[in-house]
């Protein structure tokens, strides 16, 4: 992303080929994660796919996205200044069923101390980030999402 660039409510979790397939039927402006690693190749076709679609294109790393599951890797991030953190698991999921979800409250506690830059992951949806979206998150991303 860049500065100043408003970042999307949606966001499309990309782990590998299949992931990136729903892409072309993503609305402009929705955000795509590429987990890191990821193959060169399949860097390029999402990139190349971005410049299409006028999609957010963002690949993990330091200065750009992390992916937090308790308050300690969540200060860790915002003392490395990430610009995006993603906190999971808020629900149970399919690419992770051995995960407990993180209680309500406590996701709230620390939606409130990520501020706008805490986007929710871990089986969301559009419904179901409707109705966390209260409790302090900027947006939401998610895997099997946006998959048909």
């Amino acid at each position: 992303m860049r500065p100043r660039q408003t970042t999307p409510t949606a966001w499309m979790i990309v782990t590998d080929d299949a992931g990136l397939s729903a892409a072309p039927r993503l609305p402009p402006g929705t955000g795509v994660l590429l987990l890191d690693p990821v193959a060169p190749a399949l860097a390029r076709l999402a990139r190349q796919l971005a410049a299409r679609r006028g999609l957010v294109l963002v690949e993990e790393g330091p200065r750009t996205a992390r992916r937090v599951h308790n308050a300690r890797e969540l200060r860790e991030a915002m003392l490395q200044r990430t610009p995006l953190i993603f906190l999971s698991p808020l629900h149970t999921t399919s690419t992770h069923p051995d995960w407990k979800p993180i209680p309500r409250m406590r996701a709230a506690a620390l939606a409130r101390l990520g501020g706008r830059r805490l986007l929710a992951l871990g089986g969301m949806n559009r419904k179901r980030y409707a109705a966390l979206g209260a409790l302090g998150f900027s947006g939401w991303a998610g895997i099997s999402a946006f998959r048909t």
